[in-house]
C-alpha cells in the first residue's frame, strides 16, 4: 500500500486543491446551492414522478401498458433518489430551512428512510471510504469480497457470476429489509450505540406504510389488477431500477485500481484519501450528466459534498488540472462500461485468494 507520505514532494497540494475549488465559486460570484440546473432537475423530477403515476392510473388499460408506465414510474424514482433525494440529504440543495426539511423526504417518498440513510452514508461511508469492517458500502450482507482484507467464503468463488442479480435487489433491500435490520436489528457497533427518537421510528412506518400502500395497494383498489400481479410487476421493475441504481454507484470505489485502506490514519490528507479509494467515469458524457446525480463525478463530491452536483463538471475539471499539475493522480474511466468492467475485473480477481491488490498510484 503507497501511503500519502508517498506525496511529500507535493505538501501544498490540498490546500492549494481546495482554495481553487472555493475560489470558483467566489470568483463566479455562484451559491454551493442548487443553480439553473439544478432548479430545472427539479421541475422534471416533480413531472416525471407526478407524470408518471397520472399516467399509470389514467392509461393502463391492459396489463403490457400498466407494465411499461409502471417501470416509468420506477425510473422516475430512480432519478429523484439519484439527483434530489441525495443532493438534500447532503442539504446541498437549498439554504431555505424549510425548503431543505421538505426535500429530505423525497427518500422516504421512494421507499427509503432518508434518516438512516444519512446514519449509514454520513458516518458510514464518507469518513471511512473502502475501509474493510467501516465502509456501509463493502459490507453488502457479506455477499461480495472487494479486498483482501475480507474474510473468503465459498460464495465469493462466484460473485463474478451472480453480482448482477444481487445488485438487483438493491433497491428491493432497502424498502423492506435494510431499514429495519438498521434499526431493530444493528449490525456495526456505530449503530448500535444509535439512540433513535420516537418520531423516527413513527416516519419509518410511515413511510413504508406510504409507499407501499401508493405502489402495491392503490393500483390493486382502483385498477382491479390482482394482488400478486402488482407485486410480480414492483419486484420486476424495482430489479431493474436496483441493477442500474447499483452499478452507478458501485463503479466509483471498489474497483481494481482503488485503494482499500486499513484505517482512517493511513493517510496524512483526506484528499489523499479520496483520490486513492475514488474514481471518476463518464465525467462530460450527456446521458451521465443528467441521469447520475453526479455520482460519476465522484471524486469531488467527497471533496466538497454540501456542494449541489450540478457544479460538479467544473469543480471536477479543476481537480483534473491541479493533480496534473502537482503530479498526483486522479483515476477515471471514460465510460461507463469501463467502469463496470473495472468493477467486474475486481470480483473476479477477488473471487479466489489473493496476496493483496495495491492501488495505481505514484
Amino acid at each position: 500500500m503507497v501511503s500519502n507520505n508517498d506525496n511529500g514532494t507535493r505538501p501544498d497540494f490540498a490546500k492549494e486543491l481546495y482554495r481553487r475549488l472555493n475560489n470558483y465559486f467566489v470568483e463566479k460570484q455562484l451559491s454551493r446551492k442548487a443553480d439553473k440546473r439544478m432548479i430545472i432537475k427539479l421541475i422534471i423530477a416533480f413531472c416525471w414522478w407526478l407524470g408518471s403515476f397520472a399516467l399509470l392510473f389514467a392509461v393502463s388499460t391492459n396489463a403490457f401498458a400498466f407494465f411499461i408506465f409502471y417501470a416509468f414510474h420506477c425510473f422516475a424514482q430512480l432519478f429523484i433518489l439519484l439527483n434530489i433525494a441525495h443532493d438534500a440529504n447532503h442539504r446541498a440543495i437549498s439554504k431555505n430551512p424549510l425548503l431543505s426539511n421538505i426535500l429530505v423526504y423525497s427518500f422516504d417518498l421512494c421507499g427509503v428512510s432518508s434518516y438512516m440513510w444519512r446514519c449509514l452514508h454520513h458516518q458510514q461511508h464518507h469518513y471511512c471510504i473502502n475501509i474493510d469492517g467501516e465502509d456501509e458500502n463493502l459490507v453488502v450482507r457479506g455477499l461480495f469480497r472487494f479486498n483482501t482484507g475480507t474474510r473468503q467464503k465459498f460464495i465469493h468463488r462466484f460473485q463474478h457470476l451472480y453480482f448482477l442479480f444481487f445488485y438487483g435487489l438493491f433497491t428491493i433491500d432497502w424498502v423492506f429489509t435494510k431499514d429495519f435490520e438498521c434499526f431493530f436489528f444493528p449490525h456495526t457497533t456505530f449503530l448500535k450505540n444509535i439512540k433513535h427518537k420516537r418520531k423516527e421510528y413513527i416516519k419509518l412506518f410511515a413511510g413504508k406504510i406510504l409507499y407501499i400502500g401508493y405502489m402495491i395497494f392503490l393500483p390493486v383498489v382502483y385498477l382491479g389488477y390482482p394482488l400478486l400481479f402488482v407485486i410480480a410487476i414492483f419486484l420486476i421493475c424495482h430489479f431493474m431500477i436496483g441493477v442500474v441504481g447499483a452499478l452507478i454507484i458501485q463503479t466509483t470505489h471498489p474497483l481494481i485500481s482503488s485503494a482499500f485502506p486499513k484505517s482512517k490514519n493511513e493517510y496524512e490528507n483526506f484528499v489523499f484519501h479520496v483520490l486513492a479509494t475514488t474514481s471518476d467515469y463518464s465525467v462530460n458524457r450527456p446521458l451521465a450528466k443528467f441521469f447520475y446525480g453526479g455520482l460519476n463525478t465522484h471524486v469531488i463530491h467527497h471533496l466538497i459534498p454540501n456542494a449541489c452536483h450540478t457544479h460538479y463538471p467544473e469543480l471536477t475539471a479543476i481537480i483534473k488540472s491541479t493533480t496534473k499539475e502537482y503530479g498526483v493522480v486522479y483515476r477515471e474511466n471514460k465510460s461507463m462500461f469501463e467502469a463496470v468492467s473495472e468493477h467486474y475485473r475486481l470480483l473476479k480477481q477477488m473471487s479466489i485468494r489473493q496476496p493483496h491488490i495495491g492501488p495505481v498510484m505514484n
